[in-house]
């Protein structure tokens, strides 16, 4: 059997099962909430879980279960192809997520993706969060570009729903990436900086996923620098527009609310049930 090992160090996410579930307990007692499992698609942030694991664990969380989760990712650019990963299984602290096979190696064929055969925190730093939510749970591991064949993957995976196919879809991405770190400073510094990426651009992104308006999800995070990874949202949103589920906004917050810079960027939970 191939596993796809741990590739991020241990600051991204805990090294042990009792870790992932201690963070998981204190994020609970924060946000009062348990597991609501009503959602059967959902965006979840993918920094290190210091700065959005809450955020991620309502997404996550709020998912109802499902044989197979399809874990949508990014970090490409509109001109490269789907990735895919081939591994049976993928390594977390709470043990092996095994890989549905049959479903991947459909999906793959039918999007034309390229193997995905290098390193990136998008897919990986949700995978513990699933294998936590859902033991018994089955991943296809995806990564997808901003551009149409995001909407297309969401369309695929919709109609594999409607022929009964037991899934749920985790689109991973963060938003505004703004400040000296990201070379992207167009609202200058302080306030008035704060202001714009939390009122102006995030919050256009996620009125966008709420409504389901993957083209739109996608012009916003290439124009206007919303989202790192706005072909995973995309893909989520397509997938739920398909079904006809409603969206709902959980949460947001930004990594100042964690540690005060210069550099900062946006998170947003977003449910679709």
């Amino acid at each position: 059997m191939k596993v796809r090992r741990r590739t991020l160090p241990y600051g991204w996410y805990p090294d042990s099962e009792r870790k992932v579930i201690e963070n998981i307990s204190q994020w609970e007692k924060e946000t009062g909430e348990g597991k609501k499992s009503c959602g059967r698609a959902g965006i979840a942030p993918h920094a290190g879980w210091f700065f959005s694991g809450r955020l991620a664990w309502r997404v996550v969380s709020g998912l109802a279960p499902a044989d197979t989760i399809v874990v949508l990712g990014g970090h490409l650019s509109p001109r490269d192809a789907p990735l895919c990963a081939g591994e049976d299984a993928f390594e977390t602290p709470c043990g092996l997520l095994q890989a549905d096979k049959t479903l991947r190696d459909r999906i793959a064929a039918e999007i034309g993706a390229l193997p995905d055969d290098y390193p990136d925190n998008t897919v990986e730093v949700q995978l513990p969060l699933v294998k936590a939510a859902f033991p018994r749970a089955r991943v296809v591991c995806l990564r997808v570009p901003p551009a149409s064949a995001a909407e297309a993957v969401g369309k695929l995976l919709a109609g594999l729903a409607g022929e009964g196919a037991s899934v749920a879809v985790l689109g991973s991405t963060d938003l505004t990436h703004y400040g000296p770190n990201y070379g992207f400073s167009p609202r200058g510094t302080g306030d008035e900086a704060v202001d714009w990426v939390r009122n102006v651009n995030d919050r256009n992104f996620l009125d966008a996923a709420v409504r389901r308006d993957a083209r739109n999800i996608i012009d916003l995070g290439v124009r206007e620098k919303a989202a790192c990874s706005s072909g995973a949202a995309a893909g989520a949103a397509a997938f739920a527009a398909g079904l006809g589920l409603g969206g709902e906004l959980l949460e947001y917050a930004t990594s100042l609310d964690r540690h005060r810079s210069s550099s900062f960027v946006g998170y947003g939970a977003v449910l679709y049930g």
